[in-house]
């Protein structure tokens, strides 16, 4: 077998494998399979170069750990969201006043500031959000003033 038949059997295979994949990325797992069936099916008489597999290999390998680092940086900012809901429950009983961007009756858009007593802190979808005694959901970063319940009001 030549190998312009092996490549062309390996192309074939692979693009009808990928066209039912378009989607989805070609994972580690996929890398390999490919490598396998592409050793799989070469000429004995004429081997694949070692500069090429190695070159391969050296894919593979930084493939897959380009992989490990994003699997460890998900896993980073998931505990890093969880200590800044830990961080936010301090909040809790604390006055705050909040602006917000409303469009009045005249379709003009108005900056109308809110106050009300902290809840409950949540997070959801990665997302903080203060619940008030009112019921509003605050985004912290339109908090404007902190203060505690009876007492003068201290910016922040």
């Amino acid at each position: 077998m030549s190998d312009l038949s092996v490549q062309a059997k390996t192309n074939a295979n692979t693009s009808s494998s990928t066209s039912s994949n378009v989607n989805q990325a070609l994972d580690k797992d996929s890398f390999l399979k490919l490598l396998i069936a592409q050793l799989t099916n070469q000429d004995p008489t004429s081997p694949m170069d070692s500069a090429q597999f190695v070159s391969q290999m050296a894919t593979f390998t930084t493939l897959e750990q380009t992989q490990n680092m994003s699997n460890a940086i998900d896993k980073l900012v998931a505990s890093q969201s969880n200590q800044s809901l830990s961080e936010q429950a301090a909040m809790i009983g604390k006055k705050i006043n909040w602006d917000e961007m409303v469009t009045d009756s005249n379709g003009n858009t108005v900056t109308k500031s809110y106050s009300g007593v902290i809840q409950a802190v949540s997070l959801k979808d990665g997302s903080l959000s203060f619940q008030t005694d009112d019921g509003s959901q605050v985004d912290p970063s339109s908090v404007t003033e902190i203060s505690q319940v009876g007492e003068a009001e201290q910016s922040v």
